[in-house]
């Protein structure tokens, strides 16, 4: 009798100690982020922002403007630029994979496009409140002129993959 109440007793300890050594639950998976994560962050922010600079460095070239103009014109192009790029962050969230592709998403893409023309219209009007109309268009053609010598030069740095 004492022998079987010594296995039951033995029984019941090893379940009650396996229960509790797996009671602890699964380590939970933690995302890393990749090392120095911030500062590539960082670093892309920063070259977006010279980027930026260098396009206003751009166009105050080529429109010359004197002081007074100088200081009520970068302010409202910042602004303009600052509705474009968010027109263009909507845009493109439309148009990623995980939005449901149909009737709503071409519609949305086709407000999206009409945002950016009225964007424009009123900036023009705006622009044109400061500057002459030859300096107003000057912006269009020198910011068309920039992004295009932007793309030539990204491509040469980054020649295509070969097949």
């Amino acid at each position: 009798m004492f022998k079987l109440a010594r296995h039951i007793l033995i029984f019941l300890f090893l379940l009650v100690i396996g229960c509790k050594a797996f009671g602890q639950g699964r380590p939970r998976v933690i995302f890393r982020r990749p090392p120095n994560y911030e500062q590539r962050v960082i670093r892309q922010q920063n070259s977006i922002s010279k980027i930026e600079q260098v396009r206003e460095n751009y166009i105050g070239q080529r429109l010359n403007l004197n002081v007074e103009q100088s200081q009520r014109f970068w302010p409202t192009y910042r602004r303009y630029q600052d509705a474009l790029k968010e027109v263009r962050r909507l845009k493109r969230i439309n148009n990623s994979k995980e939005q449901a592709n149909g009737a709503e998403q071409i519609r949305k893409e086709l407000y999206y496009e009409g945002e950016l023309v009225n964007i424009r219209k009123f900036y023009t009007d705006e622009f044109l409140k400061i500057l002459p109309p030859d300096k107003v268009s000057e912006i269009f053609k020198s910011e068309r002129e920039f992004t295009d010598e932007l793309i030539k030069q990204l491509a040469e740095r980054n020649p295509p993959a070969k097949n």
